[in-house]
């Protein structure tokens, strides 16, 4: 082939590396736009309470800044993930890396089922944890769980400092068990920084060894 031939078609994996790669990086340029005309919107909102009767025009109102602060949440978490390399390794604080999923997590689920995070106030202490790989085994496990589990049930992740480790403690209803790539995305999520996997009876837990 001549050197300067550029081939027509590129191998499936490749293309599929690349599109995510491109589209890792628009992330940030769509959260600084999206972050500009929540910020128009919210003022004008802010505005308009100002002069709304009590009554229909202010049940009206309070709806729309509560669909405004739902959107924020849910593109703000998309984003965060989408523009995570797939491997993402840093010291954070297990419980905080989670917060900051939930919001897609919530999407992924629908408003069938619950996922919800309970742990101590002033939060855990950090840890060596690859964020994309998390993100990732989270979202496998939401997705497979949604097409299993009974209606209303609820995905309670409970953040436990164990001392010398913390821990991410899920209690999974009946169908929300992660089998295949959920299973060893999970398993990898803990273990590729050190941690450790285990199955209970009823749910999972992954667990770290303190940073520093």
């Amino acid at each position: 082939m001549d050197s300067d031939t550029v081939p027509t078609t590129r191998a499936p994996a490749e293309l599929v590396a690349l599109r995510h790669d491109r589209l890792r990086r628009t992330a940030p340029a769509v959260q600084h736009e999206v972050n500009n005309a929540l910020m128009v919107l919210s003022s004008n909102l802010e505005l308009l309470g100002r002069h709304a009767v009590e009554g229909a025009p202010r049940r009206q109102l309070d709806r729309a800044l509560e669909a405004m602060r739902r959107l924020e949440a849910t593109v703000r978490g998309y984003l965060d993930a989408a523009r995570r390399e797939a491997e993402d390794p840093a010291a954070v604080a297990p419980d905080a890396a989670v917060r900051q999923a939930l919001p897609l997590l919530r999407v992924v689920l629908g408003n069938r089922f619950a996922v919800d995070l309970e742990g101590p106030e002033k939060g855990l202490p950090a840890v060596q944890l690859d964020r994309g790989r998390l993100d990732l085994a989270l979202l496998c496990l939401v997705r497979d769980a949604a097409g299993r589990m009974a209606h209303g049930a609820r995905i309670l992740v409970r953040a436990e400092d164990r001392g010398t480790e913390v821990a991410l403690a899920l209690d999974l209803p009946e169908g929300a068990a992660p089998e295949g790539d959920a299973a060893r995305m999970l398993a990898e999520a803990a273990e590729v920084t050190g941690g450790r996997f285990a199955r209970l009876p009823a749910g999972i837990v992954l667990s770290w060894p303190r940073a520093g």
